[in-house]
């Protein structure tokens, strides 16, 4: 097979991380690097605080409380409200809406 720019045996091409071969999967660069798309999202991609899934390019989000958010997810920790452009308060890294900024049990 030919990828960046050599020949390869298709069980010599594999993600640096694994080690498993792509074969013919798609494969993402990092620092020079092949690596499989498992690894790749594991290893390099930012994560939404709220759900742990990546947040990908074209993705809306929100940086807040020193996370990354899909806007989505960012809503009150007890009335699950969307935060988005609203005031917010914070308690144990959650966020929570004016109404909530004093609940007990967070």
């Amino acid at each position: 097979m030919h990828a960046l720019r050599q020949t390869w045996h298709t069980t010599c091409f594999v993600c640096a991380a694994c080690g498993k071969p792509f074969g013919n999967s798609l494969f993402h660069m990092e620092d020079g690097e092949p690596y499989c798309e498992k690894d790749y999202i594991a290893l390099f991609s930012t994560k939404c605080h709220g759900c742990d899934f990546p947040v990908e390019a074209g993705d809306k989000f929100i940086e807040a409380l020193g996370h990354t958010w899909h806007d989505t997810c960012f809503v009150c920790a007890v009335c699950h409200v969307n935060l988005e452009g609203q005031p917010f308060y914070s308690k144990k890294d959650k966020p929570l809406c004016k109404k909530h900024a004093h609940a007990i049990n967070v």
